[in-house]
């Protein structure tokens, strides 16, 4: 699960997989849950318009709660992510998030849920302001599924970052999609 999850007690971990469990059961029942513990506002601190809609906690959400999954359509191959861009335009590369394979891909444009919206903290250089704003991080599960967790303690009305990694580029209409331009894989998930 990466350096951050791995340190922690066994009772936090059972805890973050029996919420995943609840997430993997429910299916399309998502909504409801997600939509009372997170809302979706255009920052008023964003004055050039770069953000767009965002992620904010509708309630105090604890240290590693599960948000729920990274959702969307399955680009499993370069010829669907082509056809996919093709009706969707290339502008869709901003909602990519690669998977463990790093040859499919999940697209949350059109059809992704809230967590698309969580912006990063780190569109164009890290800082150490950046790293500390970054509230969320990314748990891979089997091969094609990304759950968002907090990484602390968060208040009510205190926006969710994201850092999509240091390849992800915004991607501008009229600009070229490149390859590295997704959401980074998490490291793999360590059994224990």
């Amino acid at each position: 699960w990466g350096p951050l999850f791995n340190a922690l007690p066994r009772q936090t971990k059972a805890r973050i997989n029996q919420e995943i469990r609840w997430f993997l059961q429910n299916e399309g029942r998502h909504d409801a849950r997600m939509n009372e513990m997170m809302s979706v506002a255009i920052p008023l601190d964003d004055s050039d318009g770069y953000r767009g809609r965002t992620v904010y906690a509708r309630t105090v959400l604890a240290a590693f709660t599960v948000l729920g999954p990274y959702s969307g359509r399955l680009l499993d191959s370069e010829k669907v992510r082509c056809k996919y861009e093709k009706e969707y335009g290339k502008e869709a590369g901003n909602y990519y998030f690669a998977t463990r394979s790093q040859e499919r891909l999940v697209s949350a444009w059109p059809e992704g849920n809230i967590l698309s919206l969580i912006n990063s903290p780190a569109f164009t250089h890290r800082t150490a302001e950046t790293e500390a704003r970054q509230n969320v991080s990314a748990v891979l599960v089997g091969k094609n599924i990304n759950f968002y967790v907090t990484t602390r303690d968060i208040s009510a009305g205190e926006e969710l970052w994201f850092d999509y990694g240091p390849d992800y580029r915004h991607f501008e209409s009229g600009e070229e999609l490149r390859s590295a331009q997704v959401k980074e894989e998490p490291s793999s998930p360590e059994e224990g």
